[in-house]
C-alpha cells in the first residue's frame, strides 16, 4: 500500500465535459478535488493564457499575457508570465523575439523553477536555427540565425554545466560545426564534450565524429599532420571501447589511409633534407619510413632512394647522431 501511495501521490485525474473539467489529485490515500483559480486573479489570468495556447491561439495568448505583465509588474509569478510570453511567441513563430523573454527569465530568475524550462526552450529554438530556420526581416525570413544557434549552445553549457541540457547543447555544438564543415571547431567541441561527459550515452557517436573531424583537418602530406596523429590515437581507443561499431565504421581502412599519409609526410621531409645536402637526416628519415610503414608505397620509394644513395634500408642500430633529423646533417656532438 505504501508503494502504491508513493507512486500515485502526484497522479491527477480530470473528469467532466471539456468546457467544465474538474481536476483531482491523489493525496494521502484519497482523491482530492483541485480548485481552479478564479478567472479574475493573477493565477486565473495566467491559466487563461495557457488555455489560449492550448487552443493554438497565439495572438490571443500574447494579448492576455501582455495585459497581465502591465497589471502585475512585481508579482511573484513574474517568471512564469515571461516564460509564457516567450512560449506564445514561439507558437506565433516569432522565434528570435522569444529569446529576449527566455533570456530575461534565465538572467533575472536563476533560482526559479522556470530557469531550467527557459534553458530547454532556448535550446529548442537554437536547434531550429541550426537546422536552417531563418530570422525575420521586414516580415520575411531571410536572415541567417546560425550565429544565434552557436551562441545559445555555448551559453547553455556555461549556465548549466554537467546537466542533461548542457550535455545536449555540447553535442549539438559539435554537430553544428561538423555539418558546416568547420572541422577544427568541430574537433574541439567533440573533444570538450568527451571530457565533460565521459559516461554519456552519446560517447560512441561523439568519438567517431571527433575522428572524422580530425581526419578532415589534414590538408595533405606536405602540411601539419597533427590531425592525422590525433585520429590515429582516437581510433585505437574507439576500437577498444566499441569494437563492433569500429568494424562497421571501417576504421581499419582509416588506419591504412592514415599510415599512407604519415609515411608520405616523412618521405617528403626526407626529400627536403636530401635536396639541401643533409644526407644523414635524409637517410635516417627514409629508413624510418621503411621501418614504420613497410607496406606503403612511400616505403618502396624510400628503398629506391636509399639504393640510389648507396645506403641500406635497414641497419642493426641507428646512428645516434641521426636521432634528431633536424640536427646539423648528423654532426651534432662531433667536436
Amino acid at each position: 500500500m505504501l508503494v502504491f501511495l508513493a507512486i500515485t501521490a502526484s497522479v491527477c485525474l480530470t473528469t467532466g465535459p471539456a468546457h467544465a473539467q474538474e481536476k483531482y489529485r491523489f493525496e494521502e490515500g484519497i482523491w482530492a478535488k483541485q480548485h481552479s483559480p478564479s478567472p479574475d486573479t493573477p493565477e486565473g489570468r495566467l491559466q487563461a493564457v495557457r488555455a489560449a495556447m492550448a487552443a493554438d491561439q497565439a495572438e490571443q495568448a500574447l494579448e492576455l499575457v501582455e495585459l497581465w505583465l502591465e497589471d502585475y509588474p512585481q508579482h511573484e509569478m513574474l517568471a512564469e508570465a515571461y516564460l509564457l510570453r516567450a512560449d506564445a511567441k514561439v507558437l506565433a513563430k516569432e522565434y528570435f523575439k522569444s529569446l529576449f523573454d527566455y533570456e530575461y527569465v534565465i538572467r533575472q530568475f536563476p533560482e526559479s523553477p522556470q530557469f531550467e524550462s527557459a534553458l530547454e526552450r532556448e535550446y529548442r529554438v537554437a536547434k531550429l536555427f541550426a537546422s536552417g530556420v531563418k530570422r525575420k526581416f521586414l516580415g520575411m525570413r531571410i536572415l541567417s540565425a546560425a550565429g544565434e544557434a552557436e551562441e545559445i549552445f555555448i551559453r547553455i553549457q556555461e549556465r548549466s554545466p554537467g546537466s542533461e541540457i548542457g550535455e545536449q547543447a555540447s553535442l549539438s555544438l559539435g554537430d553544428f560545426y561538423f555539418d558546416r564543415s568547420q572541422m577544427t571547431s568541430a574537433a574541439e567541441a567533440y573533444e570538450l564534450f568527451l571530457l565533460n561527459y565521459p559516461d554519456s550515452q552519446y560517447r560512441q557517436r561523439a568519438m567517431l565524429r571527433l575522428i572524422q573531424a580530425n581526419l578532415a583537418t589534414f590538408k595533405g602530406p606536405r602540411f601539419d599532420p597533427t590531425g592525422l596523429i590525433e585520429s590515429q590515437q582516437r581510433i585505437k581507443t574507439f576500437q577498444q571501447e566499441f569494437p563492433a561499431a569500429a568494424q562497421q565504421a571501417g576504421v581499419d581502412a582509416m588506419l591504412v589511409r592514415i599510415g599512407e599519409s604519415l609515411a608520405l609526410k616523412s618521405f617528403y621531409t626526407a626529400q627536403w633534407y636530401q635536396k639541401r645536402g643533409q644526407r644523414v637526416s635524409a637517410v635516417y628519415l627514409y629508413r624510418r619510413v621503411v621501418r614504420d610503414y613497410p607496406q606503403t608505397a612511400a616505403a618502396q620509394s624510400a628503398i629506391e632512394r636509399l639504393a640510389d644513395m648507396k645506403e641500406t634500408a635497414v641497419i642493426a642500430a641507428e646512428d645516434p647522431f641521426t636521432a634528431d633529423p633536424a640536427g646539423q646533417d648528423g654532426r651534432r656532438g662531433q667536436q
